[in-house]
């Protein structure tokens, strides 16, 4: 479009198999635009570099990995500079013929430094670049909250190391929060009471563990357990294990599970969700024996939390610039939109611990993030600002406090010359 927003041209979508459409940047004769185009399913994601003539509508995939961050810049010369993912990635470039066309394979020309690589610029005669190197890991917080839940009276870590750790959810008691974390090398569930320095291991996985969830009666623990070398038709399994840790017991299995949640006595509602394809499929099951007999309910890919009582899942739809969040009744499947009023770029949420509202983080296209406390009538408030990423907020079971996990960890710019 014009600078005025006038004449606008659409030359770019999301696609109906769920790829979105990042950040473009120009060419230098402006003929062309170029930018990652990311589709995300399960535990994989599939990205590639689009060059788009846009005066004719005209696309072509530049690369395709398993993920590259939407980090471009376009050389006066001609060469796209782009960045895959990775704690230790390097900047790449190729060289684009006008039709488009790679003449020659890509050439990697920064290769030091750690942490991935989220913004990229240069100078106007080409001669440098500087780029943005960020590494980070997610840690826990634990956030007291005010009576009527639309304030954090504090905020302060639990877990002091800088490995990977990630809240899940809290012991029955409230005293002690159970996550996951890579901090001895491979998977491993933790609890740590909000008052010690220390966590606690509950077991160890040769496999990648996600979904930790207290089964309804608070027994036990449930974790999603995948083998590391997962395909599409690699089977998941839910086990359980005793509250305070103890052999594993198999409840189900099937293919691709990404997410287990139970509601709380006296209901007994769990479910569990695969990725099929394009889709979602959510299945309620029985936590004893691991039966469903309900059909699935099927949905383009999704977040979603059950609310204590188990009469309602809140689901948001994965797309950019979400800012609705879909209440379904888990008797009926009758649903209604929820309008969080002001916000967008919704990733998930939790349900309080009351079930009277919703602990959810927005996303903004400049890094931030916002950690909301949403009623179900769409009032937001404002628990958290972070130039960090937010990931979810968990509530413990009397309400009091949330294991926040978030990340940390250091921003240091670079330049290149002579590459």
């Amino acid at each position: 479009m014009r600078s005025d927003g006038t004449d606008q041209v659409k030359v770019a979508a999301d696609k109906s198999d769920g790829s979105e459409v990042g950040a473009p940047t120009w060419s230098p004769d402006g003929k062309r635009i170029a930018y990652v185009r990311a589709s995300w399913a399960y535990n994989m994601s599939t990205t590639s570099v689009e060059v788009n003539e846009w005066q004719n509508a005209r696309t072509e995939t530049l690369v395709s990995g398993s993920l590259l961050i939407p980090a471009l810049h376009w050389l006066p010369d001609g060469r796209l500079i782009y960045a895959p993912a990775g704690d230790d990635s390097g900047l790449w470039t190729v060289t684009l013929q006008q039709s488009g066309k790679v003449p020659e394979p890509p050439r990697r020309i920064a290769t030091t430094g750690h942490g991935r690589i989220s913004r990229v610029t240069g100078s106007a005669d080409g001669k440098a670049l500087i780029f943005l190197r960020e590494k980070s890991a997610p840690n826990i917080y634990i956030g007291t909250l005010a009576e009527d839940g639309t304030q954090l009276l504090s905020h302060r870590r639990l877990t002091l190391d800088e490995s990977v750790s990630l809240a899940w959810s809290w012991t029955p008691d409230s005293k002690s929060v159970l996550f996951l974390s890579n901090r001895n090398g491979t998977p491993e569930m933790f609890k740590q009471a909000v008052d010690q320095p220390l966590p606690e291991s509950l077991m160890v996985s040769a496999g990648q563990l996600s979904g930790i969830r207290v089964t309804p009666d608070g027994s036990e623990i449930l974790y999603v357990s995948t083998p590391k070398s997962a395909s599409a038709e690699t089977p998941s399994s839910i086990f359980a294990i005793p509250i305070d840790g103890g052999a594993p017991r198999l409840v189900l299995k099937d293919i691709r599970i990404w997410n287990v949640q139970c509601a709380r006595l006296p209901s007994t509602i769990c479910h569990y969700s695969i990725t099929k394809g394009n889709t979602e499929e959510t299945y309620r099951f029985d936590v004893k024996s691991g039966k469903s007999t309900d059909p699935p309910h099927i949905d383009p890919p999704i977040n979603w939390s059950l609310s204590p009582d188990g009469s309602q899942l809140a689901v948001i739809v994965v797309r950019p610039n979400q800012g609705t969040i879909q209440l379904r009744s888990t008797s009926t499947g009758k649903t209604r939109d929820l309008v969080v009023r002001g916000w967008s770029g919704l990733m998930g949420g939790d349900w309080s611990a009351d079930g009277r509202s919703l602990f959810t983080t927005s996303h903004s296209h400049e890094g931030d993030s916002t950690l909301l406390n949403v009623t179900l009538d769409g009032r937001a408030s404002v628990l958290l600002h972070s130039r960090a990423d937010v990931y979810s907020a968990i509530p413990s079971p009397d309400g009091r406090l949330l294991a926040i996990t978030e990340a940390s960890g250091t921003q240091n710019v670079w330049q290149i010359e002579n590459f």
